[in-house]
């Protein structure tokens, strides 16, 4: 544990140099911040791309911003949140230009249920793909929803859809993944069963 914290300290003593070099529009520290938010930020760039070209296309143009504001950045807080915010928010755009948000009314049908224990078998990475078979629009406004936690209104201001809207897709978006969940507990049982 102490080993671990000892890490966390050095890293954000790294990052504090890094960025105070960013400030001053050093190449070698952007490009060393730049390397160290990768892993992270590049999976939520995925989440919302779905492919390696766009998600690598949406971590640039963030980082570009990244840079272009550092200067206002006041050292409030921890800088990989910040960094964070600036992410989904390029996703967000990149989103809206890629996707088609209409409206849709919701009525507040039955609200699905899909038990914690049918995520047991999956990965993490098995959940994201199945995510991303979902409608583009739908994906966007449940990763919004469930990673980012947004508000169904603070996504309907950021995607510039109704609240309602909002309600709808999360609710097709559970609706969509419990028969994904179904269909693939199926197949993973009859390959269980075969093997």
């Amino acid at each position: 544990m102490e080993h671990f914290l000892q890490k966390r300290k050095f890293l954000s003593a790294q990052t504090d140099i890094l960025i105070k070099g960013c400030q001053q529009n050093e190449l070698h520290s952007q490009e060393q911040l730049y390397k160290l938010f990768y892993p992270e930020m590049i999976k939520i760039c995925f989440r919302y791309a779905g492919n390696p070209g766009d998600a690598g296309t949406i971590y640039n143009n963030a980082m570009l911003r990244v840079f272009k504001y550092i200067g206002q950045y006041k050292d409030e807080g921890k800088p990989g949140a910040w960094i964070k915010t600036i992410v989904v928010n390029c996703c967000i755009d990149f989103c809206r230009q890629k996707n088609n948000f209409q409206s849709v009314p919701y009525t507040g049908q039955d609200e699905t249920v899909i038990r914690p224990e049918a995520f047991d078998r999956l990965s993490g990475k098995e959940v994201q793909l199945l995510i991303a078979q979902l409608p583009p629009a739908t994906a966007t406004v449940f990763n919004l929803f469930v990673y980012e936690g947004f508000t169904h209104k603070q996504i309907g201001e950021h995607i510039g859809i109704s609240d309602s809207t909002s309600k709808w897709h999360v609710a097709e978006a559970k609706k969509l993944l419990k028969q994904k969940l179904e269909t693939f507990t199926e197949t993973e049982l009859q390959r269980n069963a075969a093997g």
